[in-house]
């Protein structure tokens, strides 16, 4: 369960990272909730049809009641005949409204819900039940993102505006901008409280219920409430968003009406004999004998960043003291005289010391010297952030556009010493290397090459005349422009960073960070980092700590590590980096770790960045990827590359091009993954000519022998067991050697205790593509008892009755379980589940 910070301007979060340890919720498969309220227990109220005209507002609905409406930022509201409104939601910011007349306790809201317009936006919508004065209700949420894809997902959203997970999104389908969606979300009961969502096209069957979810903390909404919607526009939309909503109403159950019984779940099929004399059948699976332990949810805990200006870690004695509004350089730096940068803390403290940033914006750069172990963090409850941006004032209207003059500002432009780098630079983004960025209203511009391109949501800054020119209308609205290239340089060891937020640094290539590690031992903990135009925080040093780090919208990557031994990254988010769309390769996305051994990942949403979720590249050993979400990427969820003994499991990697991408690497266990909705494949095995003991190929690790038998850059060795693999793209399992004649065959390749979708049409994916030793040739297996009579015959896979999709596969999960393979132990101490349990798919 993740608690998120609010998507609206509000009050401080109270709620800390400890107090979130006791919730509990339980996620339900598909086939334990009924589909939806009994019509004949049941009383619909039609709520809205908003056939009336509104100019400002939306009036009063059907029934009299009036709305309550909350947006930010210049959001509209009308109503035009048809259907109301929310007009110009500016990226990262949220407008609701809300019915309070006719609460419901048990029954289920629905509406039509569609982006204005066709160009492809991020958007959140969001259906309100059980909403109470003080404003917690939970919200069934659909995600429409910019690639098509469609998710489900369901929150309970608190007083202060917070949000908190009740389960995991899940991929539904696909839908162009502009597409009108039906949403339903349903409640009932008190204790736990039953929550389900689904949404589907109109002009399409209404599906079952596809995201559930029961609500037992302590937090739980049980009284009746009333009912609203609510509209998220992604931060990284490059224009405001106009969404829509239409036929909003309720369906309230009848308490006198028999509770339904779970629909039961559907019998295992059994597979079908081979006849003699063919080789040997398939045995059919007994069931789990009793003894073996049942899965339970995974828990990881919460992921991401205490909002900046929530944590509270306490200010020892002897802390040196900081506040931009009232320090002077020349004070003491305690509590009660208090220094005025960072930059003199720093050249004040002593090795070991705390330095208390008090609440404020610290537009500085800061060297933290090799000698100097230093702990850096927010004033308990106080908001701090390390801005690389000025305001930029004196407009000028110019034509369409408007002019700033005496913009001495240069930034770099080269990638690895070449300018406008074409290894890494897309033709279709051409400044993406440049590392210039304009904010209107806190909204980002996208910076163009000539002033003749200029056009609303666009800048150009001209080095030769000292101009920013902008297409925005900047009257009556803040602009900055980032002037600072690094927030922080840190050389010294056991240096601790926490608590603070860091954003809009014009941070280049060879800086390699806004925030930059060096050394060793390296703690980066509750920061929130946002909005800068390379890299967002790097890392070269062994023993490092990444926790409870939110890194968004960085130009194009969240995090790089290299030669980091000993790196745990856990419980952060990476989400919508390579905002300049940089290529795919050598380097783009959430996170790419390289060079590095013993390195865990886990419990991380790296979803929906323009590239890869998680990469770990060059020589990596000793891998535990585990408990994360990457799903919606641009390329693969998760990959690994030249790298070698890697544990991949519990993890969701699901609507990108692959799921999990395996090239040159060895020794892996792919365990209880969920595969689906990807365009190309589930999980690709690849092997190329590159080899570790060839000087020639870029990727040996230095501190490691020249000949490194432990990575030797080949693909072997692998078991992919008790996965799930829905349907989407041309392959669930596809593995080749492309280059070096190596059939498969030799390869030491196990696939068993699987769960596939059925392929039925040729746009279904292939169930187990084998290369042979030619570089081309693939023998196609469609079914789980052709490949275990070619591959091995104490292979048990097991294939859905029809083609499935990821949200379909909850209804097969627990008869595929008696084919799963019992959990290994050292898996289970990883995944936080009893060893010898049969699961398919992520916990």
């Amino acid at each position: 369960m993740t608690v998120h910070p609010p998507t609206r301007i509000r009050a401080t979060s109270r709620i800390a990272h400890g107090a979130l340890a006791a919730l509990s919720v339980t996620a339900l498969t598909a086939g334990m909730l009924v589909d939806g309220v009994d019509s004949a227990a049941a009383s619909t109220r039609p709520v809205d049809t908003f056939t009336r005209q509104v100019a400002i507002g939306w009036g009063t609905a059907d029934g009299g009641a009036s709305y309550t409406l909350r947006g930010e930022r210049g959001a509209a509201f009308s109503v035009d005949g048809t259907r109301a409104r929310i007009s110009g939601i500016v990226a990262g910011t949220s407008a609701a409204a809300s019915l309070d007349g006719a609460p419901m306790r048990d029954g289920s809201v629905a509406a039509t819900v569609a982006l204005v317009g066709t160009t492809p936006l991020g958007l959140y919508q969001g259906l309100e039940i059980r909403r109470q004065p003080d404003g917690t209700s939970y919200r069934g949420r659909v995600e429409l993102g910019r690639s098509g894809a469609v998710r489900v997902s369901i929150t309970r959203t608190a007083a202060d505006g917070s949000s908190t997970d009740l389960g995991s999104p899940v991929a539904v389908g696909t839908a162009a901008a502009g597409t009108a969606v039906h949403v339903e979300v349903q409640a009932s009961g008190t204790s736990p409280v039953a929550l389900s969502v689904r949404a589907w096209p109109t002009g399409t069957a209404k599906p079952g219920w596809q995201a559930m979810s029961t609500d037992a903390t302590a937090a739980r909404i049980s009284a009746p409430g009333g009912t609203g919607v609510w509209s998220y526009a992604s931060g990284s939309n490059s224009a405001p968003t106009t969404v829509a909503f239409d036929d909003l109403s309720q369906v309230a159950a009848d308490p006198s009406a028999a509770t339904p019984q779970p629909t039961p779940s559907i019998p295992a099929p059994a597979p079908t004999p081979a006849p003699a004399p063919t080789p040997a059948p398939v045995p059919t699976p007994a069931p789990a004998p009793a003894a073996v332990p049942a899965a339970v949810p995974a828990s990881y805990g919460p992921r991401g960043s205490a909002p900046v200006g929530s944590a509270a870690y306490p200010a020892p004695a002897g802390a040196l003291y900081v506040n931009a509004l009232v320090g002077r350089d020349a004070a003491a730096g305690t509590k009660a005289a208090p220094l005025k940068t960072l930059a003199a803390a720093v050249a004040k403290a002593k090795a070991g010391q705390t330095i208390v940033l008090r609440a404020g914006t610290y537009h500085e750069a800061v060297v933290v010297p090799f000698n100097k172990p230093l702990t850096i963090q927010a004033h308990p409850r106080e908001a701090v952030w390390l801005d690389g941006s000025s305001k930029v004032t004196g407009w000028t209207r110019s034509g369409t556009s408007w002019v700033a003059r005496g913009w001495a500002v240069q930034v770099p432009r080269t990638i690895a010493g070449v300018a406008d780098n074409p290894r890494f630079v897309r033709p279709e983004a051409p400044m993406a290397a440049r590392t210039d960025q304009v904010f209107v209203a806190g909204t980002q511009l996208r910076q163009v090459a000539t002033a003749a391109q200029v056009v609303a949501g666009t800048f150009f800054v001209d080095e030769t005349a000292k101009t920013i020119r902008i297409g925005t209308n900047p009257i009556g609205k803040e602009v900055r422009a980032s002037d600072l290239r690094q927030a922080l340089q840190i050389q010294s060891a056991d240096t601790t960073v926490q608590g603070i937020g860091i954003r809009r640094y014009a941070t280049s290539y060879e800086d390699r960070g806004a925030v930059r590690f060096d050394n060793v031992r390296a703690t980066a903990r509750d920061l929130v980092i946002q909005d800068n135009a390379m890299v967002g925080i790097a890392l070269g040093n062994n023993d490092a700590t990444v926790s409870h780090v939110t890194v968004q919208r960085s130009g194009m990557l969240g995090l790089s590590t290299g030669y980091s031994y000993g790196l745990v990254v856990e419980d952060s988010v990476f989400t919508e980096n390579n905002s300049e769309r940089f290529k795919a390769a050598p380097v783009s996305g959430g996170i790419k770790i390289a060079r590095a051994r013993d390195v865990t990942v886990v419990n991380n949403d790296t979803s929906r960045n323009f590239g890869s979720g998680i990469w770990l590249d060059e020589s990596c050993y000793d891998i535990t990827v585990v408990g994360n979400t990457a799903n919606d990427n641009e390329y693969t969820g998760i990959q690994l590359e030249l790298s070698a003994k890697a544990v991949v499991a519990d993890n969701s990697t699901t609507g990108g091009q692959t799921g999990i991408q395996i090239i040159d690497t060895g020794d892996v266990q792919v365990f209880n993954n969920t595969m689906g909705s990807n365009s190309k494949m589930g999980l690709a095995l690849l092997q190329d000519e590159r080899r570790q003991a060839v000087a020639s190929y870029e990727g040996q690790d230095p501190r490691q022998p020249a000949v490194d038998p432990t990575v030797p850059w080949l693909t072997r060795d692998i078991t992919v067991s008790d996965n799930v693999f829905a349907n989407g793209g041309r392959f669930s399992v596809y593995a080749l050697d492309q280059r070096t004649r190596i059939p498969v065959d030799r390869w030491n390749l196990v696939i068993t205790g699987n769960l596939f979708t059925k392929r039925v049409a040729t746009t279904d994916p292939t169930m187990v593509a084998w290369g042979q030793g030619d570089n081309s040739t693939l023998v196609r297996y469609e079914t789980a008892e052709a490949l275990a009579a070619a591959k091995g015959t104490t292979w048990r896979n097991t294939v859905t009755p029809s083609s499935t999709s990821t949200a379909g596969m909850a209804q097969h999960l627990a008869p595929a379980a008696a084919y799963a393979v019992p959990l290994p132990a050292h898996i289970a101490a990883l995944v936080g589940q009893p060893a010898g349990v049969r699961h398919v798919g992520k916990f």
